[in-house]
């Protein structure tokens, strides 16, 4: 599927230093929806003016899924962000930062048992990520997790296989956090 359209649901810091990264990677359209309107309003514009991409804000997080190639969660609250049926049938990656404690769980269930899991650490996201929740409720094992992130970045597993649905749990570790911020500072630099 295409990777044109890269939506954020949640607009503070963090979906700012994804767009950022996503960037980094290749141009995109941005699209932005978040429950305080002004706040993507503002993600929106400010995002758009430094990377020099075009940003939209949309109505729900409905209509982001829609039209979204690749979806970052990145909110504060404990409830689910999106729908299955809303994700376009040609396939999605989902990447959920939001899911760091175990109170929170952005991804429904459904929507991980569907998916290409990828954790960053399985045994941390199986305490305080998505996976927690759908293995609470007993519809996925760790057995269900399909890598680790780590595994498919050096290309010990491949990533996207066709139209899926591909779910990144991000939980955050210290080693990808000092990598991830080199990584940034690298490109900032040769700005």
């Amino acid at each position: 599927p295409s990777q044109e359209v890269v939506g954020f649901i949640g607009t503070g810091a963090i979906a700012r230093n994804m767009a950022r990264a996503a960037a980094a990677v290749r141009p995109f359209q941005g699209v932005a929806y978040a429950l305080d309107e002004a706040m993507a309003e503002d993600f929106a514009k400010e995002m758009g003016e430094e990377l020099g991409m075009p940003f939209q804000v949309v109505k729900s997080a409905e209509e982001l899924c829609n039209i979204s190639d690749v979806i970052f969660t990145q909110t504060p609250g404990s409830s689910t962000v999106l729908e299955k049926e809303w994700l376009k049938e040609s396939g999605v990656t989902i990447i959920a930062s939001g899911s760091d404690q175990p109170t929170k769980q952005e991804i429904p269930n459904d929507v991980l048992v569907a998916s290409k899991y990828i954790s960053d650490l399985t045994k941390q996201t199986s305490k305080v990520g998505c996976l927690r929740g759908a293995l609470q409720a007993g519809v996925m094992t760790e057995a269900d997790v399909y890598a680790e992130l780590g595994e498919v970045v050096n290309g010990d597993k491949p990533g996207r296989e066709g139209n899926e649905i591909i779910v990144v749990d991000l939980t955050g570790t210290g080693a990808q956090d000092a990598a991830i911020g080199q990584v940034a500072w690298d490109k900032l630099s040769q700005l």
